[in-house]
C-alpha cells in the first residue's frame, strides 16, 4: 500500500513536472526559432562559450545544497538557513573568481570580446543563490505544482524581453541579458509562491559538507564530460562552428530533455521512500530504464533519418551544414537514460566517488582525442562530432559495467531495455527513408508525414516486443500490464461518454 501511494506521489510528480518542462521549452523553443533567425551563429557560439564558462565555476561553488535538504529525513528550519547561507557565500566567492579570471579564459579561447561577457556572467551565480530555499519543501512532498507554474511565469516574462533585445542589439547580449533576468524574476517568484523566509547560518554547514564534498566533485566533472566537447570546439575552431554544435544539440536532445528529464527530480526524492528497500529501489530503477528507452531510441533513429528535413523546417536554410551534426548528436541520447538513472540512485547512496571515476575516463578520452584531431589538422565540425558518437560507446559500456559492480544489476536485463526497441526502430528507419524516396511535398509536409509514418511503423511493432518478451522480462511484464490499464481506462471514458 505504502509503494502503490508513493508510486502514484511519483506520476503525479512527473506529470507536474512534465508539464512544466512541455510548456516552457514550447516557449523556449519559440524563442530558439525566432532568435536564430535575428542572430548568426556567430552569436549563439559567444554566448555558448560564457555559458559552459559560466556552469563550471557554478559547478565548483555547487554543494548539492538541493540533493542535501531533499536526502535529509528532517526538514527543518536550521536546516534550510544553513544550506541557503552556504549556498550564497560560495557563489559569491564563484562570482569574483569567474570576474578575475576573464581576461585570461578570452586569451585561451582566442575570443576577446568574451573578456566583456564574462564579467556581466560573474553576477549571474550570485543572484541566483539568493533563491528562497523553502521551496525545496515542494519536491520532499512530491508537489510541483508551485515550481511549475513558476517556472512557466519566469519564462513567459523572459520570452518578449528577449526576443524584443535581440531586434534590438541584433547580437549574443540579448541571450546573456535575457538569461540574468531569468534568475531575477526567478528569485522574486520563489519568495511569493512559498511563506519561508530563509536566515543567515553557518550551524550545518560542517554537516552538509560531509554529504557534499563528493557531489561538488561529482557535479563538476560531470559537467565537464557533457561540455567539454564545445569548450575545446571553441578554442580548435571558430565560434560560429560552436553555435552551429550547440543549437545542434538543443534539437537532438530534445525528445529526452522534454519528456525523459523531468522524471529525474520526482524519481530522486522517491528513493528516500524506499532507500531500505534494496529490491524496490533496483525495481524502480529498472522501470525507469525501459520506459525511458521506448521512447528514446525511435527518437534517436527518428532524428538521424530525418536530420535534413527537420534542419530545413525548424532552424531554417543559413543552419544546413548543421544537419550531419543534429543527427549525430541524437546518438548521444542512448546513454542518458542509463547515466541519469545511475547518478540519482548512486547519489542517495552517498557512492558518489563511483560517478567522479567514470566521468574523469570520459573527460580524458574526449579531451585526449579532440587534442589528437587537432594536431592532425581536422577542421571538419562533423568529424569531432562523429568521434563524439564513437566515445558515447565506451561511456555506456562503462556505465554497465558499474551497474553490475555497485549494484549488482544483471548487465543483460539493462541492455535489453535498449537493445529490444532498436529492432522496431531500425525497421521504422528503414521505413522513413522509403517515403523520403517517393514523397516530394513543401519540406514542412515531408517531415510531417516521415512523423507520422515513423510512429505508425514502430509502435505496433514495439507493443509486438512487449507482448512477446513480457514472459521474460519483469519490465515488460510492468509495460505490459500499464498499457492494459491505460487502455481499459480509455475504454470507460469512451463507453461514458
Amino acid at each position: 500500500m505504502v509503494i502503490d501511494n508513493l508510486n502514484k506521489k511519483v506520476a503525479i510528480g512527473y506529470l507536474w513536472n512534465l508539464a512544466s518542462k512541455w510548456i516552457t521549452r514550447f516557449i523556449g523553443i519559440i524563442s530558439t526559432l525566432i532568435l536564430i533567425r535575428i542572430l548568426a551563429p556567430n552569436d549563439f557560439g559567444i554566448a555558448t562559450l560564457a555559458n559552459i564558462v559560466l556552469a563550471l565555476f557554478v559547478m565548483l561553488s555547487e554543494v548539492g545544497s538541493d540533493k542535501y535538504v531533499i536526502k535529509s529525513q528532517e526538514c527543518t528550519n536550521e536546516l534550510l538557513n544553513s544550506a541557503w547561507s552556504l549556498n550564497i557565500a560560495l557563489k559569491f566567492f564563484c562570482g569574483i573568481i569567474i570576474a578575475s579570471v576573464a581576461p585570461y579564459i578570452a586569451d585561451f579561447i582566442h575570443e576577446p570580446i568574451l573578456r566583456n561577457v564574462l564579467l556581466v556572467c560573474s553576477v549571474i551565480p550570485i543572484i541566483g543563490a539568493f533563491k528562497n530555499i523553502g521551496i525545496l519543501q515542494f519536491e520532499r512532498d512530491l508537489n510541483y505544482r508551485p515550481l511549475t507554474k513558476l517556472s512557466v511565469a519566469v519564462k513567459l516574462t523572459v520570452f518578449p524581453i528577449t526576443i524584443g533585445l535581440a531586434l534590438w542589439l541584433q547580437n549574443y547580449w540579448a541571450l546573456l541579458v535575457g538569461t540574468l533576468v531569468s534568475e531575477v524574476i526567478g528569485v522574486i517568484g520563489s519568495y511569493r509562491i512559498h511563506p519561508y523566509r530563509p536566515k543567515w547560518s553557518m550551524k550545518q554547514w560542517g554537516k552538509q559538507w560531509s554529504f557534499s564534498k563528493w557531489m561538488v566533485i561529482s557535479t563538476t566533472t560531470g559537467y565537464l564530460r557533457s561540455r567539454i566537447d564545445a569548450f575545446l570546439l571553441g578554442k580548435f575552431l571558430p565560434a560560429n562552428a560552436v553555435g552551429l554544435f550547440r543549437v545542434s544539440q538543443e534539437f537532438a536532445w530534445l525528445p529526452f530533455s522534454e519528456v525523459i528529464a523531468p522524471a529525474t527530480r520526482s524519481f530522486y526524492a522517491s528513493l528516500t521512500k524506499v532507500s531500505n528497500d534494496k529490491k524496490e529501489l533496483i525495481e524502480q530503477l529498472i522501470r525507469y530504464q525501459s520506459i525511458a528507452y521506448l521512447l528514446v531510441v525511435p527518437s534517436a533513429f527518428g532524428i538521424y533519418v530525418l536530420q535534413d528535413q527537420i534542419v530545413w523546417v525548424v532552424m531554417g536554410e543559413k543552419w544546413m551544414p548543421a544537419a550531419p551534426v543534429l543527427g549525430l548528436l541524437s546518438l548521444l541520447m542512448l546513454s542518458m537514460p542509463l547515466n541519469i538513472a545511475l547518478q540519482s540512485v548512486l547519489t542517495h547512496l552517498s557512492k558518489v566517488k563511483y560517478l567522479v571515476w567514470i566521468d574523469v575516463v570520459m573527460i580524458l578520452a574526449i579531451g585526449g582525442s579532440f587534442v589528437a584531431l587537432y594536431q592532425q589538422g581536422v577542421e571538419e565540425l562533423v568529424t569531432y562530432t562523429l568521434l563524439r558518437v564513437i566515445l558515447v560507446i565506451v561511456f555506456i559500456m562503462m556505465l554497465l559495467i558499474s551497474y553490475k559492480w555497485i549494484l549488482g544489476i544483471p548487465v543483460i536485463r539493462l541492455l535489453t531495455s535498449l537493445l529490444i526497441p532498436m529492432l522496431p526502430a531500425l525497421v521504422m528507419y528503414w521505413g522513413i527513408e522509403q517515403l523520403l524516396l517517393m514523397i516530394h511535398f513543401v519540406p514542412v509536409i515531408n517531415l510531417a508525414l516521415s512523423i507520422v509514418a515513423g510512429a505508425a511503423i514502430f509502435t505496433p511493432l514495439m507493443l509486438i516486443m512487449i507482448i512477446a518478451f513480457r514472459k521474460l522480462l519483469p519490465d515488460y511484464q510492468y509495460l505490459y500490464e500499464l498499457i492494459i490499464h491505460v487502455a481499459a481506462m480509455l475504454r470507460r471514458k469512451i463507453v461514458t461518454r
